[in-house]
């Protein structure tokens, strides 16, 4: 039996069943808007791990802004370079050998790169990294490779370019040990370098530039692989077909 109100009356149970219908619905709003909360908590959570994920398939990154070049705010002490230091034009490219996308893009833009650089358009900078190491199934080969295009830019700067496209056209795929030292060397002696360069490949003298590249590059701010700069300023068109990147160059060229 209900208790009387104040004016001893007993209370309305119609007035009743309304204030319980709006508890309840006070309630289920307040449920829903802890669930809305905890779905968007965790939608932040996940955004942060896929792009995690996509960083660490893509490639990574992070690099300083040491004095370089022309207007390029780009390390270019740890580069391998191609073409004339005094083009109107310098194109940066950070690299990993084991990098898929790497690959699709040297195959679609290498012949028009030499010609830039054989024309003197453009001085090309290639930053060859590593922290792809872990994809070859601990042979190292990011770091073999990148070892052998630099001791290649030391001792015979003339085939640097030509070796670079030549260890692209048979590039291993990720999760693989990669190339084998007689097949760099082979490579290497396809793109025209010395057997006396190639003999000193294997003695991995220029680990410490590779690492210096990858670090330089980090604290410049590369976060991808393949990312390209065209006088200082990220090329953001199409890095996989043959045409764009030149068009882009030659405009450059012109200003």
């Amino acid at each position: 039996m209900s208790k009387p109100n104040s004016a001893g009356q007993q209370p309305d149970p119609g007035s009743r069943r309304q204030q319980l219908r709006q508890e309840q619905e006070k309630a289920a709003k307040e449920a829903k808007v802890r669930k809305i909360v905890s779905i968007v908590a965790l939608s932040v959570v996940g955004v942060a791990v896929i792009g995690g994920i996509v960083w660490a398939v893509m490639s990574m990154g992070t690099l300083t802004k040491p004095t370089a070049s022309k207007t390029n705010p780009v390390n270019a002490t740890y580069a391998v370079t191609a073409g004339d230091a005094k083009a109107p034009v310098v194109v940066d490219i950070f690299q990993d050998y084991m990098c898929p996308y790497c690959g699709d893009f040297d195959r679609a833009n290498a012949s028009d790169l030499a010609t830039l650089a054989a024309s003197g358009t453009v001085q090309l900078r290639l930053h060859p990294m590593n922290f792809l190491d872990d994809a070859s199934k601990g042979t190292k080969y990011s770091t073999r490779a990148a070892n052998a295009l630099v001791t290649v830019f030391k001792a015979e700067p003339d085939k640097a370019l030509a070796f670079n496209t030549a260890l692209y056209a048979i590039q291993p795929a990720e999760n693989t040990p990669g190339l084998t030292d007689a097949q760099i060397a082979q490579q290497a002696k396809a793109a025209g370098v010395s057997d006396a360069t190639i003999a000193t490949f294997t003695q991995l003298s220029n680990v410490d530039f590779v690492n210096n590249t990858t670090q330089a590059a980090f604290a410049d701010g590369v976060t991808s692989t393949p990312t390209v700069l065209i006088n200082g300023t990220q090329f953001t068109g199409n890095l996989y077909t043959a045409g764009p990147l030149r068009q882009a160059v030659e405009a450059a060229a012109q200003k």
